[in-house]
């Protein structure tokens, strides 16, 4: 059997790895983090745990659903989804409820209304184009525009739409529920009742129970999932990779499958830079006294007024995630590697304790025991102008590599979920055991 190296134990390297090694090929996991789960990994404080934001399994793909069952078995609970929008200093139900309009200040009622009938289109590719022709420059002004640029630090007039159809996918989830222009939102907002949606997750530990039993399946099958290393040297031969090399140690290859960042990949096959660029996120993970103050699982932050983009709350999500009579909050600050926040987001703690009173997180600071902070590289692509043909170009260019495959969030610079790493890794198995073309694009929308 072929000698299959991935770079990256993350839901899609470790799905892709365990199904490979159930069929006897000899695979061989590398990870540069102490814990294998990538973007889906699980930080653990004594008796808290806490997850990268608000993870969870929900698909309406059976292939997927049936391939999650298969792992986590017996050891799952469902739960009800409970998602918020933090605007005009008060929470609302995302998607949005018939109470929430009267919580809107009466101009910004007013003017939304009026819009979604006298709306102008404006032309061009850009995110600022695109939420301005659905949604008017009211709901573009006070939520989207502010949202966007705190968390991708770029002006929404040179980001890509792709960005904004992605993203609203992510905010909704229920393909039941349509907010692809304000009129969609209002008629949304007016639905006698909520569309319920329900999540599936692990019912001990954190989300990444689920790589943890993938990791353990693959060693279990003869395979290796080595943690705490990191490609130094690829080295080719006649068209094909035949080596990676980690420090001292070596790793012959037949087939390479790349999940971690594709310039990472086009550093080490000197490559010139394909001038992709990914976000990063420092995790303030909130240890708090009482119980949580409501009953959103994740909220999203769309003002100037709050540093944090998200927050989350673990225990909403399984109560053996927090401590009797306490409970975790997730708060995501992005940044781009190197900037202020990066380098020392401890300086951000004191500010973050403030804006967690202010926003109703918390009743008084003095609830608050202890921060941990967990630095994220790499969490997000960022779709700026311009960025399908530098990619298209980065994946041709890769392609003519003959045993060299990308996968997953980062391989693929695609923004997913886990449900769609999950999909694209089952594909590619099978693809690999069939002798089918190695090249084809798993990372097409599911």
């Amino acid at each position: 059997m072929e000698e299959v190296v991935i770079v990256g134990a993350g839901v899609a390297g470790l799905t892709l790895g365990y199904k490979l090694s159930k069929q006897g090929y000899r695979v061989t996991v590398l990870e540069k983090e102490a814990k294998v789960g990538g973007l889906a990994r699980s930080f653990q404080y004594d008796d808290f745990i806490f997850d990268i934001g608000p993870h969870r399994f929900h698909t309406e793909d059976t292939k997927v659903l049936k391939f999650i069952d298969d792992i986590l078995g017996q050891n799952v609970i469902s739960i009800p989804r409970m998602s918020g929008v933090w605007m005009f200093g008060k929470f609302h139900d995302w998607p949005l409820r018939p109470r929430d309009i009267f919580k809107f200040p009466i101009k910004v009622m007013w003017h939304a209304a009026l819009e979604m009938f006298t709306n102008t289109h404006r032309e061009g590719e850009t995110f600022e184009s695109y939420i301005l022709n659905r949604y008017g420059e009211t709901l573009y002004n006070v939520f989207f525009e502010p949202y966007t640029e705190k968390f991708l630090h770029i002006k929404p007039k040179d980001l890509h739409r792709d960005w904004a159809i992605s993203g609203i996918d992510r905010a909704v989830i229920d393909k039941k529920v349509s907010v692809n222009s304000s009129l969609d939102l209002l008629k949304t907002t007016l639905l006698p009742k909520p569309i319920k949606t329900e999540f599936l997750y692990p019912s001990y530990g954190g989300i990444d129970v689920f790589a943890e039993l993938l990791a353990q399946g693959i060693r279990e099958n003869n395979g290796q999932v080595i943690l705490n290393t990191r490609p130094t040297v690829v080295r080719t031969q006649e068209g094909k990779i035949v080596e990676l090399q980690c420090g001292k140690q070596k790793f012959e290859v037949d087939h390479l499958v790349w999940t971690a960042p594709i310039n990472v990949l086009t550093d080490l096959l000197d490559m010139a830079d394909p001038g992709l660029r990914y976000l990063a996120i420092a995790c303030f993970n909130v240890e708090i006294e009482g119980p949580p103050r409501h009953d959103y699982q994740w909220c999203y932050f769309g003002g100037y007024d709050t540093l944090f983009n998200r927050s989350s709350i673990p225990m909403l999500f399984s109560p053996a995630t927090a401590p009797e009579g306490m409970h975790g909050i997730c708060i995501e600050v992005s940044c781009l590697e190197g900037d202020a926040c990066w380098r020392n987001p401890d300086a951000l703690s004191e500010v973050l304790k403030f804006q967690l009173r202010v926003g109703g997180m918390c009743e008084d600071t003095s609830c608050i025991r202890r921060i941990h902070i967990e630095r994220i590289p790499n969490t997000y692509p960022i779709y700026d102008m311009g960025f399908q043909q530098r990619l298209k170009n980065v994946k041709a260019e890769l392609g003519q590599v003959a045993n060299l495959s990308l996968l997953g969030r980062t391989g693929t610079f695609w923004y997913n979920n886990m449900d769609h790493s999950i999909r694209m890794a089952l594909d590619m198995a099978e693809d690999i055991v069939s002798g089918q073309s190695r090249q084809k694009s798993y990372d097409r929308k599911l």
